[in-house]
């Protein structure tokens, strides 16, 4: 039972109005009222006055309702896992989409002037427009010649966990808050 029920449930276990009900627990009735409706939630303060007024243990007015804040910190920290796997996924942090193609051409060509080398390198590590790198004794001269995205399936499985943590437990929340108020 909810916290709103079993102050209903006290009051009228005690034939107590809310206006009477308000008055021994110290409190203003419009107060006691959307405590009654779970419009508000009780301070600490709050809990005790009621406590002492009915004359129960505050962990028998509290038992399910420090149950309902666990799943909904369970479902905030799952909505908070969910959107970094969704960035991680969309901004592409663990897995490159972008692949650069630069196009080598040997620096020192005349000593080899009938041969022609044509070498492409494929790298996700950007490297400016040109660089030089040195390979069995000779330098190459790199220069970018396209950029290209490609979709990787790694990141759309992250963006999938990402949608599942977010809208999983958001959904069942929901659904639980239709049930509950009808």
């Amino acid at each position: 039972m909810e916290l709103p029920d079993k102050l209903v449930q006290l009051r009228k276990e005690w034939g107590w109005t809310q206006a009477i009900a308000a008055k021994k627990i110290a409190i203003q009735q419009s107060y006691l009222s959307k405590l009654e409706s779970g419009q508000y939630q009780p301070s600490e303060e709050v809990i005790n006055k009621i406590c002492s007024a009915y004359k129960i243990k505050s962990e028998d007015l509290l038992s399910r309702s420090k149950k309902n804040r666990n799943v909904h910190y369970a479902v905030i920290i799952s909505a908070i896992i969910g959107l970094l796997f969704l960035l991680s996924g969309y901004l592409s942090l663990f897995f490159p989409q972008t692949y650069y193609t630069y196009k080598a051409k040997n620096i020192e060509n005349q000593k080899f002037q009938g041969q022609v080398n044509i070498n492409y390198h494929v790298t996700d590590h950007y490297q400016g427009e040109k660089y030089i790198q040195s390979f069995e004794n000779r330098n190459y001269e790199y220069s970018l010649v396209a950029q290209r995205d490609i979709s990787r399936a790694e990141n759309r499985w992250f963006i999938a966990f990402g949608c599942l943590f977010i809208f999983l437990p958001i959904s069942a929340s929901i659904y639980k808050f239709k049930i509950l108020r009808k």
